[in-house]
């Protein structure tokens, strides 16, 4: 598997990284670490300011990369690389460009999914993805807390089988198994989509149906209650999921939550 982690050297990014490498060795993974900077037009009258940026974003890169070589189990150096450009688009293209499995990217203030509410970088690049992206709060310590997954899906079809590839792949390695919860206002014939037990296959776990009202909220309250280790979302057009991209008093009570969150592609 192949592991990006886009930094900007901040604290969030970092703690983000450690998660990376320590992710990376469990599941003997090579980890892409990249960071992006933005100048001005071009001109003559800029490029020997797009030099000495460039060269410090470089340095600091080296720096960071340095640091976490302690923390590399599996012998895989980390492959890093500076680019010049706008940080969504460049994380984006280096993405598709190098087949990744998985973006991992730090999140900023007291949880991901505030952060991910209001306009950072994180929520940018997980609207539009085509790549899982897994979303770490800068509170949440460098590796996996509990051994509970758990994705909470709705009642729509999933017709994408290459949606579960990550997670499941992650289950298997990591010999866990994935939870599904889902949210239901009333009796549904059919809570979950039935193929999803084809999908995750052996990583399939416990499927838990609770009454609510409120999808986001009842989801957030049982991660808490079962001290769940990663969320998993499908991100889909129209979805409750949606609620996380908008601000609201309900996207603000599962901002709260201070759990990594995966987000797949549909």
């Amino acid at each position: 598997m192949k592991f990006l982690c886009p930094t900007d050297m901040s604290p969030h990014s970092i703690t983000a990284l450690k998660y990376a490498v320590n992710l990376s060795n469990d599941l003997d993974a090579e980890l892409h670490v990249i960071n992006a900077f933005k100048v001005p037009n071009p001109s003559s009258s800029f490029k020997s300011l797009e030099d000495e940026i460039k060269r410090n974003c470089e340095e600091d890169l080296a720096k960071v990369v340095a640091g976490i070589l302690p923390l590399v189990k599996n012998d895989r150096i980390p492959i890093s690389k500076t680019f010049r450009g706008n940080p969504v688009q460049t994380i984006l293209r280096y993405s598709n460009l190098n087949d990744i499995d998985l973006v991992i990217m730090g999140t900023q203030g007291d949880n991901s999914l505030r952060t991910l509410l209001f306009g950072s970088v994180t929520k940018k690049v997980a609207a539009q993805s085509k790549t899982p992206v897994l979303a770490i709060p800068e509170v949440v310590k460098d590796q996996l807390q509990s051994n509970k997954i758990l994705m909470a899906l709705d009642n729509k079809v999933l017709d994408n089988e290459i949606t579960f590839r990550v997670p499941r792949g992650l289950a298997s390695r990591l010999g866990l198994k994935i939870d599904i919860l889902h949210i239901s206002k009333e009796d549904e014939e059919f809570p979950i989509d039935p193929f999803v037990s084809n999908y995750l296959g052996d990583t399939m776990g416990d499927v838990y149906i609770k009454k609510g009202t409120d999808p986001v909220r009842e989801i957030k309250k049982y991660a808490e209650e079962n001290n769940v280790g990663m969320l998993i979302m499908v991100r889909r057009e129209r979805s409750f999921f949606n609620k996380l991209f908008n601000v609201g008093n309900t996207a603000e009570e599962i901002a709260k939550t201070n759990i990594p969150l995966l987000i797949l592609p549909e």
